[in-house]
């Protein structure tokens, strides 16, 4: 519009515009995905570790690290230590049972303690030259996953407590291997207190709960894709009479 006294220009009048229009759901906080519930004993990081050294730890490294060793069939176990590695691995059990005391489940406890047990079975049954080749490498690969300090569990981050899903491994491998004609092997070096048999079908059955969800449905596929079955929803074998 021009002004007829020949000043400047004067803008039309623009009509308000009515604010847009924003979708209701815009404003609104989007609730965040909860994270994948973990298992109190499996959330705490062993000195001189941290939480911050466990929100870092890279999963899927982990896994690959994991199946290598389990894969290699023990070729380059240090078979000169492996009794000094017991002890070590017996001893730091022992204290981290003893310091936690109260504060573990107590399937945990008894899982833990069952750890060593496991361990001397796997070394004298690998060393065993009557055991057939075959169940003998694939003991070594459970040795080796014992061994190796980055798992699933990482006992760098952990401590003990990340010897847990060792065991579920260690125990699925006993399982599937030494039945039928060869389970006298495993009978012959075991020195646990309680029926291996019940132990095996204990530890598979507890798995889940170990190392809860997430770990165990990664483990149960690693060791699929290696031939091994994890049967942790198998009845009771019977205990028979002690070992």
């Amino acid at each position: 519009m021009t002004d007829e006294t020949g000043g400047p220009p004067i803008p039309e009048e623009v009509p308000p515009q009515a604010p847009e229009e924003v979708p209701k759901h815009a404003g609104e906080e989007v609730p965040r995905q909860a994270p994948e519930e973990v298992p109190k004993h499996l959330a705490e990081a062993e000195p001189p570790a941290s939480v911050a050294d466990l929100a870092a730890f890279d999963a899927e490294a982990a896994e690959r690290q994991a199946e290598a060793a389990l894969a290699s069939g023990g070729e380059e176990l240090p078979h000169h230590d492996l009794l000094g590695f017991y002890d070590r691995l017996r001893s730091r059990v022992l204290d981290t049972v003893e310091r936690r005391a109260g504060k573990l489940p107590e399937d945990v406890i008894i899982a833990l303690l069952l750890v060593p047990d496991i361990f001397i079975l796997l070394v004298r049954l690998t060393l065993d030259r009557e055991v057939p080749r075959r169940a003998r490498i694939l003991i070594g690969g459970a040795l080796a996953y014992f061994i190796s300090p980055i798992d699933l569990l990482p006992e760098l981050i952990l401590g003990p407590i990340g010897y847990l899903d060792d065991l579920v491994v260690a125990v699925a491998v006993v399982s599937q291997v030494f039945t039928g004609d060869l389970e006298p092997y495993a009978r012959k070096h075991w020195t646990g207190r309680q029926d291996l048999r019940v132990v095996l079908h204990d530890i598979s059955s507890a798995a889940r709960t170990l190392l809860g969800p997430a770990v165990h449905d990664r483990l149960k596929r690693l060791l699929a894709r290696q031939g091994i079955a994890l049967d942790d929803s198998q009845p009771p074998k019977g205990s028979g009479p002690p070992a």
